[in-house]
């Protein structure tokens, strides 16, 4: 609600007192702890920071008196409704500044949100190396507030320079390229932090284009060089593009090896947590290998472990080394598996009443107890039901980006995912009965 900062304290003190929330004349139960936590939330319009909280104002940062709430029932209740919404949030929920859903730890808390100074800033970056401090505000005593600006390039400060508050602009000449930049504004009389914002900068090309009548195409760096000329194939309009090309060799090559470090970075961390393993064609054994090792850990556990993989085989009948390989492969995630229950998650296109029984069908009664094979398919067959590859099990949910027929040829990459998207979707479908007629999908039972 919109109302004063007294009338809020009033709503306070009665929940407080009576453990309960009126609204509409009707009191609902609601507790919340008595001692509250201050804190602040800025505004960031690009954004791009990672506070949690963003600031509702678009002009000011916002000082927030948040009373915790930790109520189970009526926190799953909430968590409910937002799960089950789709499209965006309602305009209630957007001036709240944050998405709920990504903070559920606080849903069900109750905030007083006030606005902190009018004063409006703005940090922009000019091609010349110059950043620019915008400053805006109806009234700006001198000496009220004073701002830090900073930037950085591949994670290397450049910048950080105390600079004066003053009405217009502040220019902030650079000594090298950046691609980071943020300021913080302080109030002179108590230090406190009223603004606060920081953005990445995208690498782009500016350029102007004129029409001429050759089939060329020609590129000038800033002093009217040209640095580049080629002609297309086909008779064409003359492109003249002058590009603005930056200077700035040193800065460009080492920020290139920054990007490589930190990709080489987050590799090996997601290597070392098991979270990414990459297997080429001619590591087909170790994949295999690897692959048992992911279900073994969950050996006689009743939740189920799923593999969702459209182009499962479940008919082997060749004797090539190929086949014989799937079969090994099939053999040893059905023995990793005993004792769990394993959902295949197939879309066999041709459904020949008088096939064969599949081939694992044989096999010793310990090891393919546990196994089922369904299949999903569209109402007239022609189309698959579904289309990614994965692995889920009581803990993980794991991306698997080949079919187990394919990693022989191109190999096959693991990723665990933090997330529960691919479960929702597994649940979802094998909780359609085989042969319903009310479904969307046609789904069979290979195998029984």
């Amino acid at each position: 609600m919109d109302a004063s900062f007294e009338h809020c304290r009033g709503l306070i003190d009665r929940i407080l007192k009576f453990a309960a929330l009126p609204i509409d004349g009707v009191e609902i139960h609601y507790e919340i702890e008595p001692i509250p936590r201050r804190h602040r939330a800025f505004r960031d319009e690009r954004g791009l920071a990672d506070a949690p909280l963003r600031s509702p104002f678009s002009s000011h940062s916002a000082e927030i008196i948040e009373y915790w709430s930790f109520a189970s029932e009526a926190k799953r209740h909430w968590l409910d409704l937002l799960d089950s919404r789709h499209g965006p949030p309602p305009l209630q929920l957007s001036r709240l500044g944050f998405p709920l859903d990504r903070l559920t730890d606080r849903v069900g808390n109750l905030m007083i949100v006030g606005a902190e100074d009018a004063i409006s800033c703005d940090l922009d970056k000019w091609h010349d190396r110059t950043l620019m401090l915008h400053v805006d505000s109806d009234k700006l005593p001198p000496g009220a507030y004073r701002a830090t600006v900073w930037a950085s390039h591949s994670g290397n400060e450049m910048l950080r320079r105390e600079v004066p508050i003053t009405q217009g602009q502040t220019e902030v000449a650079l000594a090298s390229d950046v691609d980071h930049i943020g300021f913080a504004i302080f109030r002179t009389a108590d230090g406190q932090c009223i603004d606060l914002m920081e953005a990445y900068l995208l690498k782009q090309i500016g350029g102007q284009i004129r029409i001429g009548s050759a089939s060329t195409l020609q590129f000038h760096d800033r002093g009217g060089r040209l640095v580049h000329e080629v002609r297309p194939a086909a008779p064409s309009s003359s492109i003249d593009l002058s590009i603005d090309f930056d200077d700035a060799e040193l800065d460009n090559k080492i920020r290139q090896d920054w990007l490589a470090r930190r990709l080489r970075e987050r590799e090996a961390t997601a290597r070392r947590e098991g979270n990414f393993e990459r297997f080429g064609p001619d590591a087909f054994e170790d994949a295999v290998k690897y692959f048992a090792g992911l279900l073994s850990r969950y050996a006689d556990q009743k939740s189920p472990i799923y593999l969702a993989d459209p182009h499962f085989e479940t008919h082997l009948t060749n004797d090539s080394a190929t086949d014989l390989s799937l079969k090994k492969l099939c053999i040893d995630m059905f023995a990793a598996t005993a004792g769990t229950p394993l959902r295949i998650l197939c879309a066999k296109m041709r459904q020949n009443p008088d096939e064969p029984p599949p081939w694992w069908s044989s096999l010793p009664e310990q090891i393919r107890a546990h196994v089922r094979v369904r299949s999903f398919l569209s109402r007239n067959g022609d189309r698959r039901g579904f289309h990614d590859r994965y692995l889920i099990t009581p803990r993980r949910e794991i991306i698997v980006t080949h079919s187990l027929n394919g990693w022989q040829k191109d190999g096959v990459t693991f990723a665990s995912l933090p997330y529960d998207v691919y479960r929702a979707e597994a649940e979802r479908l094998w909780s359609i009965e085989p042969g319903s007629t009310t479904a969307d999908l046609l789904v069979r039972e290979i195998g029984r």
